[in-house]
């Protein structure tokens, strides 16, 4: 709950035609206000699972007869920042790397925010309370794709991993914990055949080929969809270890300091 007698910080708005609160699916205003949540915190998604405490915000008051969700933010000066911030990215027609980062951290809050437009047949809108100027943003069903043209990049790869979830009561989906990677990775699933194989494979590496959506730049996998899997073949490491030495690497042995050599080598 926020904190009491606190005013609002900004508005999240549904705009389109005949729409009120009771007509808004429960679903769609709950994405819209936790997308909202993340661009007002600042979150980078890819490196902070949640929104901090000090952070969050809350509903606070639904205009009677209309669309228009009133909210509080426990960081409110940092809120109305960040979002400002965001309507200019959005804004922006340029390719500068700064506003390329910036748009990548907001990249999931939009896809969410033009989903719920996509929806229910509108657009989201989020401005200051009791402010006559713009909205501070507007994302219209549309907004993702203008903003991924921009940064994704599509194509076929291999990617590696341990399976640690299968299934979904919609989707099919696998959820993989890459190496490198801070958090897991969700991916897509060809056909149920694919999901039912991957579950016999619980909590074990796989080599997963399929199509990847990268972030531009950066190369972060945005999104993955697995078309086969195999699993890695490994070796005893006993025995990998005496062929090497067996390559050569058993000629360190006859060198009485090794330490000076690399400083002989060095200089």
């Amino acid at each position: 709950m926020p904190p009491k007698r606190m005013l609002p910080t900004f508005e999240v708005r549904f705009v389109g035609p005949g729409l009120a609160p009771e007509r808004i699916p429960l679903r769609a205003v709950s994405d819209a206000l936790s997308a909202v949540q993340d661009l007002a915190s600042g979150r980078d998604p890819y490196e902070t699972p949640h929104v901090p405490l000090d952070k969050g915000i809350g509903l606070v008051k639904v205009r009677r007869g209309s669309a228009v969700y009133s909210c509080v933010s426990r960081a409110p000066d940092e809120a109305i920042s960040n979002l400002s911030h965001v309507g200019l990215l959005l804004s922006s027609t340029g390719d500068h790397g700064g506003e390329e980062d910036g748009l990548v951290a907001a990249l999931r809050p939009v896809e969410s925010l033009s989903d719920v437009a996509r929806s229910i047949g509108s657009r989201v809108e989020v401005s200051l309370v009791n402010h006559d100027g713009p909205p501070l943003f507007v994302i219209d069903k549309d907004a993702f794709q203008r903003i991924s043209s921009r940064l994704l990049m599509h194509g076929d790869t291999t990617v590696i991993g341990r399976v640690e979830r299968v299934g979904g009561a919609t989707n099919m989906r696998c959820m993989m914990r890459v190496p490198g990677r801070r958090r897991a990775l969700h991916c897509d699933v060809k056909g149920n055949d694919l999901v039912r194989r991957l579950g016999q494979h619980l909590y074990e590496q796989i080599v997963a080929t399929g199509t990847a959506t990268w972030i531009h730049r950066s190369w972060r996998i945005y999104r993955f969809k697995i078309r086969d899997f195999t699993q890695p073949k490994l070796g005893d490491p006993i025995e990998a270890i005496e062929r090497l030495r067996n390559a050569g690497l058993k000629a360190w042995d006859h060198i009485p300091d090794p330490d000076a050599l690399f400083q002989e080598l060095r200089q």
